[in-house]
């Protein structure tokens, strides 16, 4: 399909055929020329005021010297020679420029109001049978195809579905825009507003397959290779998409993203950053276990191997803290600890802290953050029922936990000697 003028049309007819251009013309634009697009250039109005607004010096706005200007009606003709069996004119936005030529005295204000009424008309015809064509021709608009999915032909960005149907669309089963589509080893992933999908291959066309829902948090809440795939959904949740779907969750934390929430793929270090502007986390795919991050990365990957990092601003490392999940030390009855010990090979400053709670269905308390002394170990007394370990570091590092050691008493039973728990961050 071409986009050409009338006139330039004709005008290359005529400069390559004899005389009877024009019955020519006609045999040849129900030929092969049989859709053609006909564009006219942007339409511009301008309303010129020539002067001041109003008086010198400067004063108050008088409402009395407003003045306004009317454009007359703009007819746009076009006029076509030939039968056609298929046209469409398309135009570009009618642009409406107001200016002013002279000293501006004092703030002006231009108050536009009304609508703007664009009209369509077409001359008397007859098409190919002989019957009258209609004096205003039928419009036809379609809506956005938000929910559905284009592939071209191989090798090409042609996205027209030719007689060979290798080129095809289909619709998603979910409503919304189409966020992001990605590779997934021999499929094809649709993450959206409103599901995730996989698109398999089955002969020119894909067949569909919805796996999830709900739809994303934000337009840009997906990352991964061709291998895996994490995304957050509209709850907070995180995923792993691989050979399966896998709720990994954290919606504890991930819920308070906002919708502008990008997550970003480390595939040198096995890491995914997950940020919104403000906050941001960083899931480790080889622990499986997911920390406060920076909260402005936008991408991330390597070259040359050296690892590259975008960011639209500094970025700021927070302070490094971790928290274990919950234990009861093998009991449900109340318990006092006296100390924990931490099992590290790490020089620097180390900071401990507990959280506790005597009712599984209330909230943790946490009490101050205690030293740890050079030998390892720091004295919180706490007592409860349940416990999460926290520890801190106020500079950055790399740390390895080879293990939390827990001493304190079980009442009603002997004294708690060293209950062990291995973790890792």
């Amino acid at each position: 399909m071409s986009q050409v003028s009338p006139k330039k049309i004709f005008e290359a007819i005529r400069r390559e055929l004899p005389p009877l251009y024009e019955a020519r013309a006609r045999s040849m634009l129900i030929g092969p020329a049989s859709v053609i697009d006909v564009v006219a250039d942007p339409i511009i109005v301008t309303l010129v005021q020539r002067g001041n607004f109003t008086k010198t010096p400067a004063d108050y706005i008088n409402i009395s010297l407003n003045q306004s200007g009317v454009a007359e009606e703009i007819v746009v003709t076009v006029s076509i020679y030939g039968t056609w069996l298929n046209f469409n004119f398309a135009a570009d936005p009618i642009v409406v420029v107001v200016s002013q030529h002279g000293d501006e005295v004092i703030g002006n204000l231009w108050t536009i109001s009304g609508l703007i009424t664009v009209t369509v008309t077409m001359g008397a015809g007859q098409d190919l049978s002989g019957a009258d064509l209609p004096s205003v021709p039928v419009m036809i608009t379609a809506p956005p195809k938000s929910n559905w999915v284009k592939w071209s032909n191989i090798g090409h960005l042609d996205f027209t579905i030719w007689r060979d149907n290798i080129a095809g669309e289909r619709p998603v089963d979910w409503k919304g825009w189409i966020y992001a589509i990605k590779k997934l080893e021999s499929k094809v992933v649709v993450y959206g507003q409103n599901g995730v999908s996989i698109l398999s291959p089955v002969g020119n066309v894909y067949g569909l397959q919805t796996i999830h829902p709900i739809g994303l948090r934000g337009k840009q809440a997906v990352c991964g290779s061709e291998f895996e795939h994490f995304f957050v959904d509209k709850k907070g949740r995180l995923f792993r998409h691989a050979d399966k779907l896998d709720r990994l969750d954290y919606s504890e934390y991930l819920n308070t993203l906002a919708a502008s929430v990008v997550l970003s793929y480390d595939i040198e270090n096995g890491l995914v950053y997950i940020c919104d502007g403000t906050s941001g986390y960083v899931y480790s795919i080889t622990d499986k276990s997911l920390g406060k991050g920076p909260g402005n990365v936008t991408g991330v990957g390597s070259q040359d191997g050296t690892l590259l990092v975008t960011s639209p601003a500094a970025i700021v490392i927070p302070t490094f803290e971790l928290c274990t999940d919950i234990y009861d030390l093998g009991s449900r009855k109340y318990k006092t600890l006296k100390s924990i010990e931490i099992g590290t090979d790490e020089t620097l400053d180390l900071w401990a802290t507990v959280d506790f709670r005597l009712d599984r269905r209330a909230s943790f308390t946490t009490l101050a953050w205690r030293k740890v002394n050079p030998s390892g170990i720091a004295y919180i007394p706490c007592f409860g029922t349940e416990f999460r370990f926290r520890l801190k570091m106020l500079t950055y590092v790399y740390f390895e936990l080879d293990y939390i050691k827990v001493n304190g008493v079980i009442h009603g039973y002997s004294y708690l000697d060293g209950y062990n728990r291995t973790e890792s961050a």
